[in-house]
């Protein structure tokens, strides 16, 4: 037979005793097995169970070698593994050594059956060694990654008008409100103006005519006005020309009329195109509007405004809500209070012309707050900010048919001189109207910061007597001085 048929006769006996591995974990039990020591099957007929071959298997792990030793025989197989793209093995080189002479070519097949399977066992198992070893070496990276932990900056939200936190978050970017509030004598104490819960945040007062002074409330919140405010009164161009900075909603009760050489309310509100609600012409299905006779005065002193309403009737007016970011003035705060000059004011009189009256303010050490009882009631504000215009005095001729001329004070909204007060403290300062908002510097140009709180507007006249006096006790001390 030649030593092809013979290899072939190998072959396919090694095929036919071949098992069937059912599953990985079988096969590497098995593998396992043959490892560490493996008995091939002798045929005692022809070895007469004398020639029984023992063969042990062993890996040497540094020199990365399959060793099969028979110690009876000396027979020994030496495998080199060598790694296919597969991950298999084969043995680069099977070496035999037999003193036995005597046997036969049946046992040499057997021999070499038993061996061939000794070695592919052999390279199964060092196969899933390695391949064991590679899974380890290669573990997969956790898929779930710890979170990313990041601080994001902490948003105050502040009112715009005050600086004050605690804001509604829904008024955030909402147009304010300013309602006009007489203050004749007979209209004092205004219903609202000490509203502990939802004061104003800014009050103007400037002269209007025949000397009196009339007041422009403004809310940032709509939603949150006083149950009732007021007496409300009619317009006025000076004051709808300063709601205009702050890209207010105007609320009034009437207005003045053009005629000569007056320009009125009716036609800056035309000119400006300006959103307002006026309760001579409003149809007030809601109740927005009435009049308060609790108080023994005339019926131009008790109309009043009910706060709770005006969200309502500005949604049924289907005003723009969302503030123009461009016409809306963002006064400067500090984040903590502090003195805003160093000269001390703790007694401040202010004049808004020669025709008028002096609104006197007293700074209180307790609340940090001053305090005005002009008003016949306590009225406070955290700051100060007095602003001196060129006004002018404008006559209306025949004013209601009466044959006599009424006269307006006329503001020209030109900018100029003022000072701020707050914290027991005053400094002066300069403002413009700059793109159609209000801005406040120091005597160096610098913006001006306020205090966190209310704001008292006094509106004076450059031109016409406006003034003030700070009547504190330190600037009398140094008075005496000198």
């Amino acid at each position: 037979m030649s030593k092809q048929n013979e290899i072939d006769d190998i072959l396919n006996e090694l095929r036919s005793k071949k098992e069937p591995q059912s599953n990985q974990k079988k096969a590497e039990r098995k593998a396992d097995d043959f490892f560490y020591s493996f008995t091939p099957p002798v045929d005692k007929a022809t070895s007469g169970g004398k020639n029984e071959q023992v063969f042990n298997i062993n890996f040497d792990h540094e020199n990365k070698q399959h060793r099969v030793e028979n110690n009876n025989s000396g027979f020994k197989i030496i495998s080199d593994p060598v790694v296919k793209k597969d991950d298999s093995f084969y043995p680069n080189e099977i070496y035999t050594d037999s003193s036995n002479s005597q046997s036969t070519k049946d046992g040499k097949k057997k021999i070499i059956i038993a061996v061939v399977a000794v070695v592919l066992v052999a390279a199964i198992a060092a196969g899933v060694f390695f391949a064991l070893s590679k899974n380890k070496e290669k573990e997969p990276e956790p898929t779930t990654k710890a979170p990313v932990t990041t601080t994001q900056p902490v948003v105050k939200i502040v009112n715009p008008l005050t600086g004050e936190a605690d804001y509604n978050e829904s008024a955030i970017g909402k147009r304010p409100v300013a309602c006009v509030v007489e203050n004749a004598y007979a209209a004092r104490p205004q219903w609202g103006i000490d509203d502990s819960k939802n004061a104003a945040d800014i009050i103007l007062e400037g002269e209007v005519e025949g000397g009196e002074t009339r007041m422009l409330w403004f809310y940032a919140d709509y939603t949150a006005l006083p149950s009732q405010i007021g007496p409300m009164r009619s317009a006025r161009p000076p004051y709808i020309k300063f709601s205009e900075l702050f890209d207010s909603i105007f609320i009034h009760w009437g207005q003045s009329s053009s005629r000569g050489g007056y320009i009125g309310a009716d036609s800056v509100f035309k000119n400006d195109n300006v959103d307002h609600i006026n309760q001579m012409t409003y149809s007030d299905g809601i109740g927005l509007f009435g009049r308060d006779k609790s108080r023994a005065v005339s019926s131009e002193h008790t109309g009043v405004l009910y706060g709770d309403k005006l969200a309502k009737a500005i949604e049924k007016a289907e005003f723009r809500t969302d503030a123009d970011k461009n016409k809306y003035t963002q006064f400067s705060f500090n984040e903590k209070e502090k003195p805003v000059g160093t000269s001390a004011c703790t007694e401040l009189g202010f004049t808004f012309s020669s025709r008028t009256k002096t609104r006197d303010w007293t700074y209180s050490e307790t609340d940090k707050m001053y305090h005005c009882n002009d008003y016949l009631t306590d009225v406070s504000r955290k700051n100060l900010l007095m602003l001196y215009d060129e006004t002018a005095y404008i006559a209306k001729n025949n004013y209601k048919g009466s044959g006599r001329a009424e006269i307006y004070c006329d503001y020209k909204l030109s900018g100029g001189k003022g000072k701020l007060a707050s914290l027991g403290t005053i400094t002066e300062i300069t403002w413009t109207v700059e793109n159609g908002l209000l801005v406040i510097k120091d005597s160096n140009g610098k913006k001006v910061n306020l205090n966190p709180g209310t704001t008292w507007i006094g509106y004076g006249s450059s031109n016409n007597g406006g003034t003030d006096k700070n009547t504190s006790q330190t600037e009398s001390t140094s008075k005496n001085e000198q």
